[in-house]
């Protein structure tokens, strides 16, 4: 059995890259932040969802992806309740289990990075986007399809994210690239650290 690579981004790694001219200067000059912004807020105003409120949410999130999200597959009351219990939970600032994460990736088209964008969402405090392009600078460059849309390699991220927004240094940058874009004023750290690795990509 081949043994898992470990990701190649470290927190030191990380600080580097954000103070680099090219990362600030595409994170000052990202004009879409201000669209981007506007779902969170819709997504926002409401303090529960019901099943069209979803689906429209996800139809948005996917908006903002290349693939295109065509028909949402089948869900029977209960996991439609069952679904909403777990965006309920993300709204409410709780973390979802490895199982609760597996429910919302079917809804989302059986994507992770689907998933991940619809969480993040309903809660850009708690969740982070995980893509190709973020994988590709977290992990290592080239990586595969199967190497990272899988839940264990998503729950790995946020778990590394979530302790580097802990760290003061990171906290300090953070803070200091929130000033370079208006639109990023009201973005908490886990989105800065997450754009960061984007901007490098």
């Amino acid at each position: 059995m081949a043994k898992k690579k470990a990701p190649e981004m470290t927190l030191a790694r990380w600080l580097v890259l954000a103070q680099s001219a090219g990362v600030r200067n595409q994170i000052a000059a990202d004009k879409a932040q201000e669209d981007f912004q506007a779902i969170i807020q819709v997504a926002a105003r409401r303090q529960t969802l019901d099943w069209e409120e979803a689906v429209a949410l996800l139809h948005m999130v996917y908006a903002w992806m290349p693939t295109m999200l065509r028909t949402i597959e089948p869900h029977t009351p209960a996991q439609r309740s069952q679904l909403l219990a777990h965006l309920q939970k993300v709204k409410a600032g709780e973390i979802l289990t490895a199982t609760e994460l597996d429910n919302v990736k079917r809804f989302a088209n059986r994507s992770v990075v689907g998933a991940s964008k619809l969480l993040h969402v309903l809660n850009p405090a708690n969740y982070v986007i995980w893509d190709s392009r973020v994988a590709d600078v977290f992990l290592w460059r080239g990586v595969t399809l199967v190497a990272y849309s899988t839940i264990d390699r998503y729950m790995e991220y946020l778990k590394s994210l979530r302790q580097w927004a802990m760290d003061p240094d990171v906290t300090g940058e953070c803070d200091a690239l929130r000033q370079l874009n208006p639109m990023l004023a009201a973005s908490g750290n886990l989105r800065l650290i997450e754009l960061v690795l984007f901007c490098k990509s």
